[in-house]
């Protein structure tokens, strides 16, 4: 009988054995290139975040986004899209050719308008089966897409879509699941680095804008400190235009106003290159280069290759805002010519629109200043006149006496001393005409004569009884010194006239009005007092100031005025003392 041996199970394991190990051997090839894919990508996603790290420009950083991603993925081409959350719309730079233009997608169109809608990424492995796939743009580059990636960039602060990248047609074989994980972290990389690029350029505008408004802080000071240094208009518009001219470092400037039927605007202020020619400059509102301006108000800026004429200037650029009141409108134009630079932003008009308000604001508080000072010079025009009229009534009262008792006079003799009567009131009130227009005139001008006051104070009594006649005004009179002195007469009854006057108006009821005259150490004192209700307090400290009156129908305040103006002529002095129990005037001249 044979016997069967067993086939040796050594040989067998060692196949085995010799399998597996190429297994694992292909395996641990695989993992070896799968980690240097893995360490390759995450150098790759460190170069990214080097990338988002170093730069906040959003141009540069678009174009090394793009450029990384579509290194990393092995893809052919990358596009980063960005929304425009105003219009719904996706924005992109794209290269055409040799030019680059900006590509808009509405929300919803294509592929990637579908993912900014929905806020969901998208894998296609073959395009053209996919109906939210748009072919007109492989038709008209001549490009073939095969498979896609396309993801949200959502924004990690506000929530929502930010941006869209989009990575086509991968070089080996198709887009996985490792492309997609990969995709992922880089469209959450881009979502951080463009809320910081979003978030700095914020910063940077509002730091800009801090900037122009401490640039347009500091050209208001310096412009009001040049207004509240200067009182004249003139000098007022040539300080502000050198400060814009200084501030813009320009070449020239103008300021123009309307004219009276506004319709030229007239230079009021020239400085620069050519400023006495500039000065003489006059354009219709029509001219093309303000017709925009005056009517509407508008800021206008010629184009870059329109060259206009200001006199012997030729003017390539130029700054022109309107000048703006508040009642009137736009009342005038401001003109920076050839700032230098050229090139002109937002925030020079911002700049000038300042000077043009103050330039504004400094010629309505003087047209302003003219109006007050013409209503005023109106005013005392016609209080003068009233001071006049009624200075005039009395001599005209006489005059109309003197003039019947005339008429009746039976002899000769009388209407001789009538006729004298009334010379002498006619010379008075031409006395007074002359001794008001002095004082309006601010001359200065006495005739001094020997005076015998017998009879001139008996002059004034007669005057000032026919002045308080019917007012229930009592005169007293207390001569003490009757003989000579030196004054000019007429022009001291003017004094005894007004202080009358100023006393019967004080005592409207009735009262008592004495006059005292005295010779003290060489000197003529004469006293006025009534038992009125004495000067009120609201004027007490200004009574001899022109045009001081208070709560006197028809009063002009030039009375007491005169009074001190004449007796400081005769190098006298005057004083008052009020209460309630009366007012005492007290007048010292040399005797």
């Amino acid at each position: 009988m044979r016997t069967v041996r067993p086939k040796p199970r050594r040989s067998k394991n060692l196949a085995d054995a010799e399998r597996r190990i190429h297994q694992l051997e292909d395996e641990l090839l695989d993992l070896r290139v799968e980690l240097s894919r893995s360490e390759s990508r995450v150098e790759a996603m460190k170069q990214i975040g080097q990338e988002l790290g170093s730069n906040l420009e959003l141009d540069i950083l678009l174009e090394r986004l793009v450029a990384r991603t579509t290194e990393i993925l092995d893809a052919d081409r990358s596009t980063l899209f960005f929304v425009d959350p105003e219009r719904r719309e996706l924005c992109s730079q794209v290269l055409e050719g040799s030019e680059m233009r900006e590509l808009r997608l509405p929300f919803g169109s294509g592929v990637a308008g579908w993912v900014a809608e929905n806020n969901e990424p998208l894998h296609i492995p073959d395009a053209y089966k996919d109906p939210r796939f748009n072919r007109s743009v492989d038709k008209k580059t001549g490009y073939r897409t095969r498979g896609m990636l396309v993801w949200p960039i959502r924004d990690p602060h506000r929530g929502g879509v930010s941006g869209v990248i989009q990575v086509l047609n991968k070089n080996s074989g198709s887009f996985d699941r490792g492309d997609e994980r990969l995709l992922s972290a880089i469209a959450s990389e881009i979502g951080v680095a463009l809320a910081a690029a979003r978030l700095y350029q914020e910063v940077v505008e509002r730091n800009e804008a801090l900037e122009r408004t401490r640039g347009e802080l500091q050209l208001l000071l310096e412009t009001e400190r040049a207004i509240s240094s200067l009182s004249e208009l003139e000098a007022m518009l040539a300080s502000i235009l050198g400060t814009a001219l200084e501030r813009f470092r320009a070449r020239s400037g103008v300021i123009y106003l309307l004219d009276e039927p506004k319709k030229n605007l007239v230079a009021a202020s020239a400085a620069g290159t050519y400023a006495r020619d500039l000065a003489r400059l006059s354009f219709p509102v029509e001219d093309p280069s303000f017709r925009e301006l005056v009517p509407e108000g508008v800021v206008h800026t010629p184009e870059r290759r329109r060259v206009l004429r200001r006199g012997r200037l030729r003017v390539h650029h130029r700054l022109l805002v309107p000048i703006v009141t508040k009642y009137d409108g736009v009342i005038g134009a401001l003109e920076i010519l050839e700032p230098k630079g050229g090139d002109l932003a937002a925030g020079d008009l911002a700049a000038l629109r300042v000077v043009a308000s103050q330039a504004g604001r400094a010629i309505n508080a003087e047209r302003q200043r003219r109006a007050r000072e013409q209503a005023e010079n109106l005013e005392t025009i016609g209080r003068m006149l009233s001071g006049v009229v009624h200075d005039l009534r009395t001599p005209l009262t006489l005059l109309s006496g003197y003039a019947d008792v005339l008429v009746e006079a039976e002899t000769e003799d009388e209407r001789k001393a009538h006729a004298r009567g009334l010379h002498r009131q006619v010379e008075h009130m031409s006395h007074m005409l002359k001794d008001l227009l002095s004082f309006a005139r601010g001359e200065r001008s006495i005739l001094v004569r020997k005076v015998y006051l017998d009879r001139f104070m008996a002059e004034i009594e007669e005057y000032l009884r026919t002045e308080l006649d019917g007012t229930g005004v009592k005169l007293e009179l207390d001569l003490k010194f009757r003989g000579a002195a030196r004054f000019d007469e007429t022009k001291l009854r003017r004094v005894i006239h007004n202080l009358a006057r100023n006393a019967r108006e004080a005592m409207p009821g009735g009262g008592r009005f004495r006059v005292s005259l005295e010779k003290q150490k060489g000197e003529l004192v004469f006293t006025f007092s009534d038992n009125g209700p004495g000067i009120p307090a609201a004027v007490r400290g200004r009574v001899f100031q022109p045009f001081s009156t208070h709560g006197k129908t028809g009063g002009t305040g030039l009375g007491l005025a005169m009074v001190k103006h004449i007796v400081e002529e005769h190098e006298g002095t005057v004083s008052v003392q009020t209460s309630k129990k009366g007012t005492t005037f007290r007048i010292t001249l040399p005797a």
